[in-house]
């Protein structure tokens, strides 16, 4: 009985993404195959090579360059990916490695962090400019603020920005991370690791999309930070939002 187009189109599929699943005898079908697999396999590869450097230097250094393609090869064959476009490609596979997949090695704990981390400074790097959108200059009167269309804040349990092949921790920090990743004025992916009050800062202004008056967001964190003396932490506010706003983490609102 012939196949049905969609169960062939499966096979087909299949036997791309995993070339134990084919069979055949006839030697033409055999080099065509092999050359769909390389093209689709190769490209998958290169996206994620790129997009996570750091991870992949790490796993190379302890599994080689098998125990990599091991990895992006089980992420090709187990996740279905629901983005057409391949620029989506890194961000599905941060989605992927959040699920705690079992892979043939043993990848370190901090694998899923380092790598939203390396991804979230790619989707900074390349996130659609908004018109209109002006950073801050020195002398503008500052009524209130929003965090910048390109910034984003991220926290994680290890100390992400220092891992590498020469420093792999083996367990968490004592205490969580907080980091804001953002484009600068200059195009330039740049990351400040901040404080827990800083984090408290920037996720309040997140949490509206329009931005906060200085005023609201004064009476917000004091609210939310009562442990500390009211005149000290809007103190501490002012100077972090000047030091934001220069940085472009922050821009103004009118």
């Amino acid at each position: 009985m012939t196949q049905s187009f969609q169960a062939t189109q499966n096979t087909f599929v299949n036997a791309i993404k995993d070339p134990r699943t084919f069979y055949d005898t006839d030697g033409d079908h055999i080099r065509r195959m092999k050359i769909y697999q390389s093209l689709f396999f190769n490209n998958i590869d290169n996206f994620i090579s790129t997009g996570f450097p750091v991870l992949k230097s790490i796993v190379l250094v302890k599994f080689g360059e098998k125990g990599w393609e091991s990895v992006v090869r089980q992420f090709f064959i187990e996740h279905e990916c629901r983005s057409p476009y391949f620029a989506e490609i890194s961000k599905e596979f941060v989605e992927y490695l959040s699920t705690e997949p079992v892979f043939d090695i043993s990848l370190p704990a901090f694998a899923a962090e380092l790598a939203h981390y390396e991804w979230l400074e790619l989707d900074v790097s390349i996130r659609k400019n908004e018109e209109g959108l002006e950073f801050f200059t020195s002398g503008q009167t500052v009524n209130g603020v929003r965090v910048s269309p390109y910034a984003s804040l991220a926290a994680y349990q290890y100390e992400v920005h220092l891992i590498g092949k020469d420093y792999i921790p083996v367990q968490p920090a004592q205490e969580q991370q907080f980091y804001v990743v953002y484009r600068d004025r200059n195009f330039d992916v740049q990351f400040v690791h901040v404080n827990p009050v800083t984090a408290i800062l920037v996720n309040t202004l997140e949490q509206s999309e329009n931005g906060l008056r200085i005023d609201q967001l004064s009476q917000s964190l004091t609210q939310q930070i009562p442990q500390i003396p009211a005149d000290v932490l809007v103190n501490g506010m002012n100077q972090t939002l000047t030091d934001m706003l220069n940085k472009g983490i922050l821009v103004t609102i009118s």
